[in-house]
């Protein structure tokens, strides 16, 4: 399923100013996401690489983002919590369409 540009900025704008663009970067760079055919060229499934280990997006985001979270909050101490949960609930809705 390939998402329409428009969908993209729509979604995105939820956050919007809300969110750390230096914890979206430490994200993008360090959680990996790898995206299979299963039985189908249009069925693509997204995980991503956490710790060396595959997680299914869809239908774990909340489990992730408690485990990104976890991951993260010690690297940024400058930014509050909230900022950076909301970071990586952005970063996965967007991975995860």
């Amino acid at each position: 399923m390939k998402i329409l540009k428009e969908e993209k900025e729509e979604i995105l704008k939820k956050y919007h100013g809300e969110t750390s663009e230096k914890v979206l970067n430490h994200l993008k760079r360090n959680y990996q996401v790898v995206s299979n055919h299963l039985f189908e060229p249009e069925n693509i499934i997204n995980f991503i690489n956490i710790n060396d280990k595959n997680y299914m997006i869809k239908g774990n985001r909340k489990f992730l983002v408690g485990k990104i979270f976890e991951l993260v909050v010690d690297k940024f101490p400058d930014i509050s919590e909230d900022v950076i949960r909301r970071t990586v609930k952005k970063y996965l809705n967007v991975l995860e369409n």
